[in-house]
């Protein structure tokens, strides 16, 4: 589903690639091999031991900065959109109070002539969209019949308790004095004209005695729905009572998250993020299916779609909740959401021979995750670096990547996830980025690329690629940068992220015990680098520095610089990975520089 931002606001020869099992004599990903047995013998000398790093020896993620006035706040995701002029839902929100969803039941005039209008606006619905938005894990099992989770409870154990906010579910349906038909007839922008109605609504019905249809016991003012006090109600929900139809040019009736434009108005709180779904995407799970509006709740914390609007590829590879609804969020979002703080490993800590012994337990559960950092790495979610994680079928996961969720699977064996990641951040120039967590805080616009392929509005807006000599587009596809995507453990030439817009990864494509990843070995890149890397090499993007840019689309062209000495220089062994009663599993990993 859509983030829209445009509503108000402004108006292929790859080659092969093979997983590298534990044995005395690797198959690498380039054709070569090499002796695994570095690592073990460095491990079995009591003095090489001494040479080793662990997690405590390592910084962690940040996600604050220093504001004007030498104040420390958050650094997320809503904080930059925030400072670009759309106030989010607060993902951390700094004294933990919690913020207001108010869910606004949406229901229509019954149309006898339109053969769409099948949706009843029952007390029952009623009752199902308060459980879906609000309801306890107990309630959700017996409804459903399934270990599916609300809304508030999703983001509770997702975020670990750092995203505090309460569902309020209204206690009756609004009604619009119309049938569907005719109040798409009269707008265009259907989410953000019902949310004019829907405050009005309010204001009309609280004023009332006894608060009219809200009731006497109802105990919420409108103000009460600005919890920060800025002038904006924290996030409406609005689900209607009518099907939705993806096969609409405009998407009118259909999922997806907007802002009015609204100015803010601390008496009467306005409305600037709002959310717009059918109560049909509820259907499934006896009818307590909360999967599109979970996604949909993670574009108010800022969250871009991983999946590619223009239906090219699939960096992300499907298992995601940002991109096909599934499981749970990636260690990356909950880095952007301040729900993580990842360990870090830079190329500095393993200076003179050292070995960093990580470990990591399943990160759904904990949090567990490590940036593996680019040079001049600012510390935060907003910048170029490898995220490791251990995924498996464990706590929000369980149901969904056991049994499946419309048609896509996820892992229901433990192993390593290794994601490139380039969330580096721009302020009214693509061109540039913002290099530290000050900068980010205080001017951030968005994240200078996207997963679209060539972008969501061309090259000119939210997109980068990695040139030919001349500056031009070239013809491999990977060349193109993401935002978020998945080096795979193994790897098919004929079918893989950049070949296919339905791809989904599989447990073979984690990295399990005795596997390595690292894009150069022995001098030469390896089939990660050169199949996933935008370089081709074992070069960051953050290599190339645009000096110039001409033309639009497939014909933009660039001058640029490159720094050969800005590279990728790991070496990733899972040693171990076990599973664990209250953990899931636990992994080891063993990184040293690439030889």
């Amino acid at each position: 589903m859509k983030k829209s931002i445009i509503v108000t606001l402004s108006a292929v020869a790859l080659m092969g690639l093979v997983s590298c099992n534990e044995n005395p004599s690797e198959s690498l990903p380039n054709g070569n091999s090499s002796s695994s047995s570095s690592i073990a013998s460095s491990s079995s000398s009591s003095s090489e031991a001494k040479n080793f790093i662990t997690n405590e020896n390592l910084s962690r993620g940040v996600s604050t900065y220093k504001d004007s006035k030498g104040v420390e706040q958050s650094l997320t995701r809503s904080r930059i959109y925030e400072a670009a002029g759309a106030p989010h839902l607060n993902s951390k929100p700094k004294d933990g109070k919690p913020q207001k969803v108010l869910v606004a039941p949406i229901k229509f005039t019954k149309d006898p002539s339109d053969p769409k209008d099948i949706i009843d606006a029952s007390p029952e619905l009623l009752e199902k969209i308060r459980v879906s938005f609000s309801g306890t894990d107990e309630e959700m099992l017996a409804a459903s019949g399934a270990k599916t989770y609300s809304l508030e409870s999703f983001y509770t154990q997702s975020s670990f308790g750092r995203c505090a906010f309460d569902c309020v579910v209204l206690p009756c349906w609004i009604p619009w004095t119309g049938t569907a038909k005719e109040y798409k007839a009269s707008t265009s922008q259907g989410g953000v004209t019902m949310s004019k109605y829907v405050r009005n609504w309010y204001l009309t019905e609280y004023a009332k005695p006894g608060h009219g249809a809200l009731g006497n016991d109802w105990q919420y003012k409108w103000s009460d729905f600005d919890s920060d006090n800025d002038g904006y109600v924290d996030l409406l929900w609005q689900t209607y009572a009518y099907p939705e139809d993806s096969s609409e040019a405009a998407h009118f009736w259909w999922a997806y998250v907007t802002y009015t434009g609204n100015t803010p108005n601390k008496g009467t709180p306005d409305i600037m993020t709002l959310a717009w779904a059918s109560t049909n995407f509820m259907k499934d799970f006896g009818g307590y299916d909360t999967h599109t509006f979970i996604h949909e709740t993670g574009h108010t914390f800022g969250a871009n779609d991983y999946y590619d609007y223009s239906n090219t590829w699939a960096p992300m590879a499907s298992v995601d909740y940002m991109h096909r609804n599934l499981g749970d969020h990636s260690a990356y979002t909950k880095f952007t959401y301040g729900w993580v703080d990842p360990y870090v490993l830079k190329e500095e800590d393993l200076a003179g021979g050292k070995t960093a012994k990580i470990t990591l337990s399943a990160s759904t559960l904990s949090g567990d995750c490590l940036v593996l950092a680019s040079p001049n790495y600012n510390g935060t979610a907003f910048d170029e670096y490898f995220m490791v994680e251990l995924m498996g079928p464990y706590g929000l996961c369980e149901r969904d990547y056991k049994s499946g969720y419309e048609s896509t699977n996820g892992f229901t064996e433990p192993g390593i996830r290794i994601l490139h990641i380039d969330a580096r951040v721009y302020n009214n120039d693509h061109k540039t980025y913002l290099k530290t967590a000050d900068e980010l805080g205080a001017k951030g616009g968005d994240i200078r690329v996207s997963n679209t392929y060539k972008g969501r509005g061309g090259f000119t807006t939210d997109s980068d690629y990695w040139p030919t000599a001349e500056g031009k587009l070239p013809s491999r596809k990977a060349s193109v940068y993401t935002e978020a995507s998945i080096m795979e453990s193994t790897f098919n030439p004929d079918e893989n992220w950049t070949t296919t817009q339905m791809y989904s990864a599989k447990n073979s494509s984690l990295f399990t015990k005795g596997q390595r990843f690292a894009l150069k070995r022995n001098g030469k890149a390896t089939g990660w680098a050169t199949n996933f890397m935008p370089s081709g090499t074992n070069l960051w993007n953050k290599a190339k520095t645009i000096k110039t840019q001409s033309g639009a689309g497939n014909n933009v062209t660039q001058t640029f610089d490159i720094d050969e000495s800005c590279t990728f220089n790991y070496d990733l062994k899972v040693t171990d990975i076990q599973q664990d009663a209250t953990k899931g599993a636990i992994a080891t990993l063993e990184i040293s520089l690439a030889k």
